[in-house]
């Protein structure tokens, strides 16, 4: 140990050039030394860079990174750390009794698992006479990449044609219109709905970051008929289309409606509009 410790002394100096990515020579370099039977590919956790918590960045970028230095993400494509989340996940259902999950941040975790891990959470809450489990996810990003997480799935090429065939789908529709198979749900809705976000922060007047790329359009009625096409709003459970997305002014911790000039008002007025205008899972 004594000559591990003087091997980390003598490169210590070379240590926090590169703080960008965990494959740096550097920091192989100490992994080699303090732990040889280790590598960085081996960690349970995702450590490639950094990105600072407010700011326009590419979707992958924000998978990939830590989110504002504190945030570690896990390597869950890795089978065996997908498989403790799974565990751990149904844990939950079983001992606590829950009904229902957030996830924090769900684009942030591959799509492809998070699918995984929603349809194994489904069908563990079964387990427990849980014939509806609700999965509910935060979406930072535009509709159109939101939409690979929400429900089966849908991209451009998948949308229905129009209004009224996205609005009657069926467990037997065709398979065209969902990215995923059958029961690869990856969240049944969207809770701190940033689309939503942007667009009460044009109606009512305030300051904001207002544009993300391929987003919904800010006037309300043109969003909900946007969204009826790009979202898949099908409840696997119920057999029947469900919209359940979470609209608010109170569920949104980016709103500080005590600071600002006529606050109350502002958030009584964005209530209204989440209430009477979109069809959803409202929140006060």
């Amino acid at each position: 140990m004594e000559q591990r410790l003087q091997q980390f002394l003598h490169i210590s100096p070379l240590l926090g050039r590169q703080r960008s990515s965990c494959r740096s020579q550097n920091d192989r370099m100490l992994q080699q030394v303090l732990f040889p039977q280790r590598t960085t590919d081996s960690s349970e956790f995702d450590q490639y860079g950094d990105t600072e918590a407010f700011g326009v960045f590419p979707d992958w970028q924000r998978q990939l990174s830590r989110f504002a230095s504190v945030q570690d993400r896990l390597r869950e494509w890795n089978p065996s750390v997908g498989a403790k989340i799974k565990h751990l996940s149904c844990l939950v259902i079983s001992m606590l009794d829950v009904d229902g999950m957030r996830v924090d941040k769900a684009t942030q975790v591959t799509a492809d698992f998070l699918s995984d891990w929603g349809q194994a959470m489904h069908d563990c809450a079964r387990q427990y006479g849980k014939k509806n489990f609700y999965i509910t996810g935060e979406v930072t990003g535009g509709d159109t990449f939101g939409a690979i997480y929400i429900g089966r799935g849908r991209q451009p090429n998948n949308r229905p044609p129009d209004l009224s065939t996205g609005l009657t789908l069926t467990n037997t529709s065709s398979e065209k219109l969902f990215l995923r198979s059958a029961g690869k749900v990856a969240i049944d809705a969207v809770c701190f709905h940033y689309s939503m976000y942007r667009a009460l922060t044009r109606f009512l007047g305030m300051d904001g970051n207002l544009n993300v790329a391929y987003d919904t359009p800010v006037d309300f009625t043109d969003m909900w008929n946007t969204m009826a096409t790009t979202n898949d709003f099908l409840n696997t459970e119920l057999n029947t289309v469900d919209p359940r997305h979470m609209y608010g002014t109170a569920n949104q911790d980016v709103f500080r409606w005590p600071s600002i000039v006529n606050g109350t008002l502002l958030q009584n007025l964005g209530a209204f509009a989440c209430a009477l205008v979109m069809p959803g899972t409202h929140t006060v």
